[in-house]
């Protein structure tokens, strides 16, 4: 998260211990999932009971067998795209702008540019237990030809959801893909970090 000092250090530590939750299995990840975001937001605090600006958000999708689930915490966000469908967000980022709209005081249109879209409610680090409480999914079953497209604020807020469904439609890799898209954000201006992540089922 750029607004906090130690970011960086945040995402590393999140990102480093994420293995641990491999053998939780989809029944055993959404209690594990919020213990672990606990774990994590307890060591970034400083000894000293204040806060220790370090913070990070949390997007992933937990494979098992068949069945998949999603995790999120943030602004970072998870798209959805089958062989019928056009590419979806799956994921509601956790920012004050979306509290707003979600109470009727932005409409969605306004929300998308209101300068609170980048001040989070809820994140890893967040020295309260709702403002670290991650939205985890329902288990859903995947099938060939599904595709997922994990990605930062910065990939997001500068393409429409129609142009990111136009770049991963091609008959190109992922890793090409996402290379493209970070391109993209990058030569329109971006001006935060930009990351793509993309999953295709075969």
């Amino acid at each position: 998260m750029g607004g906090l000092d130690k970011g960086e250090m945040a995402s590393q530590m999140t990102v480093s211990a994420m293995n641990r939750l491999l053998p939780l299995g989809c029944r055993g990840l959404p209690g594990g999932i919020r213990a672990f975001i606990d774990e994590i937001s307890a060591a970034l605090q400083s000894p000293y009971g204040e806060a220790f600006s370090a913070g990070c958000t949390l997007t992933a999708v937990y494979f098992d067998d068949t069945r998949v689930m999603i995790v999120n915490l943030g602004d970072s966000r998870v798209y959805f795209k089958n062989r019928t469908l056009p590419l979806a967000q799956v994921t509601e980022d956790h920012s004050q702008a979306v509290w707003y709209m979600k109470h009727g005081v932005l409409t969605p249109e306004e929300a998308e540019t209101h300068r609170s879209r980048n001040t989070l409610r809820r994140f890893v680090g967040a020295p309260d237990q709702e403002g670290r409480m991650p939205d985890v999914s329902k288990a859903m079953r995947v099938k060939r030809g599904d595709a997922f497209l994990l990605c930062s604020d910065g990939l997001s807020n500068m393409m429409t959801v129609s142009e990111m469904d136009a770049e991963i439609s091609k008959e190109a890799g992922c890793a090409v893909i996402c290379r493209e898209l970070v391109s993209l954000a990058l030569n329109r201006g971006a001006d935060d970090n930009v990351t793509a992540l993309m999953i295709r089922i075969y």
